[in-house]
């Protein structure tokens, strides 16, 4: 038996019954490649994809969830508009997108096209809605974009181009199959799974004796019980710690002298202010004991091949873009930068643009002035921490509407009750998502889109250097039939709003015969000649581009979805050609751009699994990834130099209110992203959204496992179980993130919405990431 569905998700139907079907898991950024069966239009099956080439057969318990993600009561099966009662009702797809575009349109006449935002986009492994979407966007006039990897991880970007000049669509790594030392930050990657197959690398790094791996983390976990040293670090104090690492690096002579003479400028400004460094200062900070400091730092300089690994436990904490230019200090003056065995440039099937297509172009926050960071690509993007009072200001430009795309605000970003505030007033919410989440019950408009597994998809996360990779999936089951794929929706508006004007003749015939290469190069050159006659019209060329082929020679593909990927594997034969003959073969050397091209296409589509597109150069990483004329690294932004003195000038002190230090989401194995909805996933022991506490603390507090407790915070406060775990610091508490969802079922709320208790104005003055892992806060028994 097989679905027909609608051609913007597949010209093929869909068969209800398929066994070893090769996709992968959607609940993280690792996307590890599994193989699916499925009865019926159902999944009835998950395993580990030993054939996928990204991950290797490798996979977490997670993954055998993802039934729950696609199969739940929550889903969004047709269009809804909010009535004159304040009800959310069904509406069809012409009336919706005909009344959106009004609306959006007036906006943009009536106040500015900057009044228009978009928050979201590119969830986990579902990356075919970026270019529609914010391409949409810049049509309209707007650069205002909200995503949740800028409440993460731009301040690796931003440092990438201060000190580098690197392409924001780069990514700088620990190379962990290579590396002697391995430094992991923030992270507790036997749980989350950061860096490549991370539970596989690290029992190796164990068995080689010759290795070493040093953990910083506050708590005993998972990752610091294998470890050769575990730094206990204090709560919020990764940036002393890591000062003191490089003073004692510049006190005895560690570094490599040679890289700081004729590989970087500016050492001497980082010099004189590590030699200011107290090295004791920084170890009474941090926690640490100096011998410990002396002992990693001697190690990471000495060992020949130290990498860093860095995640959340110290990018939402304070100094955390100043954390990010220590890693990179660390690096580099020790000579692990853009090495084998050190922090690699990794690459994603969408190759880095040299023009860069925003450069010098910054957008800026009305409010706070902390501009939008190019990262994952040339568009600049702003942390979601900056929306609400984005919204709640009297500028002429405030924005005013709002596109919601794959993502929950309400529930997954800082501060959800000034996010309530926000929505409340804005003129216009519009929510794309496969479920019915919290945002999407309040907002004005929802539009339903197929899950990951419904439609055509590519995972563009980078997993591996040299080799680079992509995993284009195509629909494993048939979704609800009145829902429709991002890009189509966005389609629809952007034509519903006359963003781009139709696709030209000369574009249309020569789309007619799409469906050969010939007919697609030219179809291609005719659409970029013609849309660069209208450069003058402010909607960019890329844009018109996409739009027009979308609906001209998407036509031809499986999905007009997969004109995004014709695109970019003719961007990767045209921009690193080197690199794809690396992995195509010397048979190809003599071809022209749209041959490789074509072959790049064919391959992608030929293997569901995962292919390899490209292959980097190791031996001229570094050099391939500084932009700078002069190929050298800039040891000084004056950014960083102040910022590093400011953090010296704090000091903590005692805070009697909330004497408390909350790190707001951490990792379980039975903690997911917001879109798994459906808690029945869940097993193990205990309550899954519990309190964490230190043994010393409960016994003062008064509490066991189990009883309730209220933890505050200056926003707000809720009630939870409390879990006795020996493994914390005193002082600190934790608990894990992905819940407080508003379930339509007998589960009502699972958990609890850690955002009722975060502020979005404790963040990080130059990216606005929050900082989610250092919450001031009090616990108390309930009674």
């Amino acid at each position: 038996m097989q679905t027909t569905v609608d051609p913007s998700v597949s010209k093929r139907a869909i068969p209800s019954d398929r066994k070893d079907f090769a996709t992968c898991c959607v609940l993280c950024s690792h996307n590890c490649g599994i193989r699916v069966d499925i009865e019926d239009n159902k999944m009835v099956a998950v395993r580990a994809d030993d054939r996928n080439p990204i991950t290797e057969g490798y996979l977490c318990n997670k993954a055998f969830s993802v039934t729950k993600y696609v199969h739940h009561n929550q889903r969004v099966t047709q269009p809804l508009r909010r009535n004159a009662d304040g009800e959310l009702e069904p509406v069809s797809w012409d009336v919706a997108i005909t009344e959106i575009a009004s609306r959006l349109n007036t906006i943009r006449q009536r106040h500015s096209p900057r009044a228009v935002g978009l928050v979201g986009v590119g969830g986990q492994a579902n990356h075919m809605d970026a270019p529609f979407a914010l391409g949409l966007l810049r049509g309209m006039g707007s650069r205002r974009w909200f995503n949740a990897f800028a409440q993460e991880k731009t301040q690796h970007n931003l440092l990438d181009q201060w000190m580098f000049d690197a392409s924001p669509a780069s990514w700088l790594h620990a190379d962990d199959h290579n590396t002697r030392y391995l430094f992991v930050l923030g992270t507790n990657p036997k749980v989350s799974n950061r860096g490549h197959n991370a539970t596989e690398t690290l029992k190796r790094l164990a068995k080689d004796a010759d290795a070493t791996v040093v953990v910083a983390d506050p708590r005993e976990t998972e990752t610091t019980r294998g470890a050769d040293v575990h730094l206990q670090v204090k709560p919020g104090t990764d940036c002393y710690m890591l000062l003191g690492i490089a003073a004692i690096i510049v006190a005895e002579n560690l570094y490599d002298q040679r890289f700081v003479t004729e590989r970087s400028l500016g050492w001497e400004g980082l010099r004189r202010l590590l030699n200011d460094v107290s090295i004791d200062d920084m170890s009474a900070r941090c926690n640490i004991d100096r011998d410990q400091l002396e002992k990693v730092a001697r190690g990471f300089a000495t060992s020949g091949a130290s990498s860093i690994l860095m995640d959340l436990g110290a990018e939402q904490t304070p100094f955390s873009t100043l954390n990010s230019y220590l890693v990179r200090v660390l690096l580099a003056i020790t000579g692990n930068l853009g090495r084998v065995g050190g922090n690699l440039f990794h690459q994603m099937f969408n190759p880095p643009d040299p023009r860069g297509l925003e450069r010098g172009a910054t957008e800026r926050a009305l409010v706070s002035n902390i501009p939008a960071i190019r990262a994952m690509g040339s568009y600049g993007m702003f942390s979601p921490s900056l929306v609400p009072e984005e919204v709640l200001n009297d500028h002429p430009e405030r924005l005013r509407a709002l596109i919601v795309e794959g993502s929950n605000p309400l529930l997954s970003f800082s501060d959800t009750g000034k996010w309530r505030e926000a929505v409340a007033a804005l003129d216009l919410l519009v929510v794309i998502d496969p479920a019915l989440t919290e945002t999407a019950q309040e907002a004005d408009y929802v539009l339903p889109t197929p899950v990951g597994y419904e439609k055509w998809e590519v995972s563009n996360f980078p997993k591996h250097v040299p080799q680079i990779h992509t995993q284009v999936r195509p629909p494993a089951l048939a979704g609800p039939a009145n829902a429709l794929p991002e890009p189509e929706i966005y389609a629809r508006l952007a034509e519903a709003m006359d963003l781009f004007g139709p696709p030209p003749k000369p574009v249309a015939l020569a789309a007619r015969f799409a469906g050969q290469a010939r007919g697609r190069m030219l179809t291609f050159l005719a659409a970029t000649a013609m849309a660069k006659r209208k450069r003058g019209t402010g909607s960019g060329v890329q844009n018109r581009l996409i739009f027009w082929l979308y609906r001209t020679m998407g036509k031809h593909f499986d999905s007009p979805s997969l004109t995004i990927i014709w695109l970019i594997c003719m961007k990767n034969a045209m921009s690193r050609r080197a690199a794809v003959l690396r992995t195509l073969g010397p048979k190809w050397r003599f071809r022209g751009p749209f041959s490789l091209g074509e072959e790049l296409f064919r391959r992608v589509l030929a293997h569901p699994e995962g292919v390899e597109v490209a292959r980097l150069d190791l031996e001229t990483n570094l050099v391939d990834h500084i932009g700078f004329k002069d190929n050298k690294v800039r040891l000084s932004p004056e950014q960083m130099l102040s910022e590093a003195r400011r953090a010296l000038r704090t000091v903590e002190v005692d805070d009697a209110e909330f004497p408390f230090v909350l790190s707001a989401g951490f990792r379980t194995q039975w903690t997911a992203n917001t879109i798994q909805r459906d808690p029945s996933w869940r097993k193990g022991k205990g309550p899954h959204c519990a309190l964490y506490l230190n043994p010393d603390d409960a016994a003062q507090l008064g509490v066991a496992a189990k009883d309730s407790v209220v933890l505050a915070t200056s926003r707000g406060e809720v009630t939870l179980p409390a879990t006795i775990d020996k493994r914390l610091r005193r002082g600190h508490v934790l608990v894990p993130n992905g819940f407080g969802m508003k379930r339509t079922d007998a589960v009502g709320v699972d958990g609890v919405n850690l955002n009722e208790l975060t502020a979005s104005a404790e963040r990080d003055p130059f990216t606005g990431c929050p900082h989610h892992k250092y919450v001031r806060c009090r616990v108390t028994a309930a009674h």
